[in-house]
């Protein structure tokens, strides 16, 4: 396979995937991927967004609304947080806390961080601040569409996903 196909095929694989995991899933070098990856990106055939330390590649058949969405579900402990929310519809963040076994702190900085990218909103209920999904659709799509390329393990929690969504 061409290098040009081979990083095509691995973004379409690996939605959000930044350099140096087209690095590990290509055994390519650097300076061979990062050249590549402009030429398709003018050709118009991958886009990419800058985040904060990485630029991550997503395939033409992946909206701008799904990149913070498919983002953060390439993160483990925001996958977990994401996919306890789902499941319970609205948890605290004691609970979040402890169905994650995360420290507090880990599962605030997640929580701001998923906020801030517009995955979830915090609302209080009662007395309780508690956390649900801020836009359920495109949660649903992007999963329903990318489900087997952001599921390291297939069993993860997808029976409860699929019967929560």
């Amino acid at each position: 396979m061409k290098r040009p196909d081979l990083i095509l095929q691995t973004i379409q694989n690996n939605p959000g995937i930044h350099i140096r995991g087209l690095i590990a899933e290509t055994s390519l070098e650097n300076g061979v991927i990062v050249h590549y990856l402009e030429k398709l990106e003018r050709q118009g055939k991958i886009k990419s967004k800058k985040y904060t330390r990485y630029r991550r590649y997503y395939s033409l058949d992946v909206g701008e609304d799904e990149f913070d969405i498919i983002r953060n579900l390439r993160k483990p402990t925001k996958k977990k947080i994401i996919f306890y929310i789902i499941v319970k519809g609205s948890p605290s963040f004691k609970e979040i806390v402890s169905s994650t076994g995360k420290s507090p702190s880990t599962i605030s900085w997640n929580l701001s961080e998923l906020i801030k990218n517009n995955v979830i909103k915090k609302y209080k209920k009662d007395s309780t601040v508690c956390y649900k999904i801020k836009n359920i659709e495109l949660l649903k799509h992007t999963f329903q569409k990318e489900f087997s390329k952001l599921l390291d393990d297939k069993k993860e929690h997808s029976e409860d996903i699929f019967l929560a969504l």
